[in-house]
């Protein structure tokens, strides 16, 4: 329910100039920024099928999609990894919430190299999701634990609230109807309209 992202975005040489004439800087209001940015949420749109990074669930089932940075770049904790590839991806507003991450510090360990930082939860690239989530899977709940002993696992549930009652309940209302969808080959357009309706209710 829960599955690993495997496409980080990959600048072009133009984006990468821009990103180095703005010092790096993400609140930055240049043109080629927001340009930038743009491109990004479509990106990730695609790639994550408009799906939080963190949850699972559809961004308009918990509010808008949101442009995240795993390793957070406010309360100026790790801003040089503002525009690192994995360390960007889109994450609902719920989960981006002051309630949930916010300005939560994700890092365990520091590493200049990314790649070897130690996150304190499941990481949306770097982590085999399979590895620390165990889902079970029923009509009317979808139910998520703790697989392997991860302590990766047990902060991304506590922290994202995954087995509240809540979310259980969204991703088996999620699955079923993407299950529906699969079985009976319902065309975009339909698809659009099916969750408008939910959405109001």
């Amino acid at each position: 329910m829960i599955r690993q992202l495997t496409t980080p975005y990959n600048y072009t040489q133009q984006e990468n100039t821009c990103i180095i004439t703005v010092g790096n800087n993400w609140e930055s209001q240049s043109n080629c920024i927001k340009t930038l940015k743009t491109t990004l949420n479509a990106h990730f749109d695609r790639e994550q099928n408009e799906k939080c990074c963190y949850c699972g669930l559809l961004y308009d089932r918990t509010g808008r999609g949101e442009l995240e940075h795993i390793a957070p770049k406010g309360a100026n904790l790790y801003p040089q990894f503002s525009y690192t590839p994995n360390n960007l991806a889109k994450v609902c507003q719920l989960c981006n919430s002051s309630s949930m991450k916010h300005h939560y510090d994700s890092v365990r360990t520091i590493n200049q190299n990314y790649d070897q930082i130690d996150f304190k939860i499941v990481h949306p690239y770097l982590d085999n999701h399979n590895y620390h989530y165990r889902f079970s899977y029923g009509l009317l709940n979808v139910t998520i634990s703790v697989n392997n002993d991860s302590d990766k696992a047990r902060e991304s549930i506590r922290i994202f609230e995954l087995a509240s009652e809540k979310r259980t309940r969204a991703r088996a209302v999620q699955r079923n109807q993407e299950r529906l969808e699969n079985l009976y080959n319902i065309p975009t357009a339909i698809k659009e309209r099916i969750k408008s309706v939910i959405s109001r209710n």
